[in-house]
């Protein structure tokens, strides 16, 4: 079954440049003709693969968007580079990729739920150890990752509880779009410097929450410091970007977490906007950015056995 998922139809022409088992660069003169591998079931899951789900350890990545967008292009550019880092140092990695419903053909706690599904899945179909599983996701998608973060020490009602026998290995969060409160400092010293927008977050907001409640699970940002004692995660890294509007909410949070959650690395990338890395190339800017330099280092000294 062909599901319509935006950016990811696009997936045949971007199988020419980059090859999905061992990501080796191709020339467009030998396209690789295998598809992805699309996984679904009647609980919510719905994502792919590229990669083996076999691979030494296994990514879940959660793309960001407002729960409203779907993946950029770049998305196909940025992590499979990210995986390539990791190969040429012998760290093979399989990316499960989650297509969580949109809004506004869904709301929260649909999204929600959906992760909460993917993760079962590596865990208890798939047979894989928590210490080999990252969650990776950036702005809404890092959201979702703190979510999970949240269910798996705190089950929310929302959503069916999970058990995992050992931490997660690494959690990799990019401009974590954790807060939705619009009176923070950097919401106005860097409103012309992001690509964000206030009022397009509030709108995202409105869609995503649909006339319930804000709660922990929503916004990790108002989860108190004990909140996140004993987070089922062995390391945590943190990206945000110098000019980004959430700066402050993200550096906030992130000092409540740190206190209790030791192995925990926050870097900025001064000059940069929220979710650089994905957004830059977008504009024709192909350098490579603080965060996507400090991202790949970390995975790899943190991965490298």
């Amino acid at each position: 079954m062909r599901y319509k998922l935006g950016v990811w139809d696009k997936i045949d022409a971007w199988l020419g440049l980059v090859s999905i088992d061992d990501y080796q660069t191709q020339s467009a003169a030998a396209p690789i003709k295998v598809k992805p591998n699309f996984v679904s079931n009647d609980r919510g899951l719905k994502g792919f693969w590229l990669g083996s789900p076999t691979a030494k350890y296994i990514v879940i990545n959660f793309h960001g968007g407002g729960f409203a967008m779907d993946a950029t292009e770049s998305y196909l550019e940025f992590w499979p580079k990210v995986a390539r880092a990791l190969s040429d140092e012998n760290i093979n990695t399989g990316w499960f990729n989650v297509t969580y419903t949109l809004t506004p053909h869904a709301r929260y706690p649909t999204q929600f739920c959906e992760a909460v599904e993917a993760l079962r899945y590596i865990i208890e179909e798939l047979g894989r150890s928590p210490s080999e599983i990252i969650l990776a996701g950036d702005s809404a998608g890092a959201n979702l990752c703190l979510a999970l973060l949240s269910h798996l020490s705190h089950p929310s009602e929302d959503a069916l509880a999970l058990t995992i026998p050992a931490p997660l290995k690494a959690v990799v969060l990019i401009s974590p779009w954790i807060s939705f409160r619009q009176d923070l400092p950097s919401m106005k010293d860097n409103e012309h410097k992001d690509i964000d927008d206030w009022k397009a977050l509030e709108r995202w907001k409105q869609e995503y929450l649909h006339g319930r409640s804000t709660n922990y699970y929503v916004e990790a940002f108002e989860a108190p410091e004990t909140w996140w004692q004993n987070a089922q995660v062995e390391q945590s890294l943190v990206l945000a970007g110098g000019d980004e509007m959430l700066l402050d909410s993200i550096k906030e949070w992130f000092s409540r977490f740190s206190k209790v959650n030791s192995e925990a690395t926050f870097i900025i990338g001064q000059n940069e906007c929220h979710v650089a890395p994905l957004i830059w190339p977008l504009f024709g800017d192909k350098n490579e950015t603080k965060q996507g330099l400090a991202l790949k280092s970390w995975l790899i000294e943190t991965l490298y056995q």
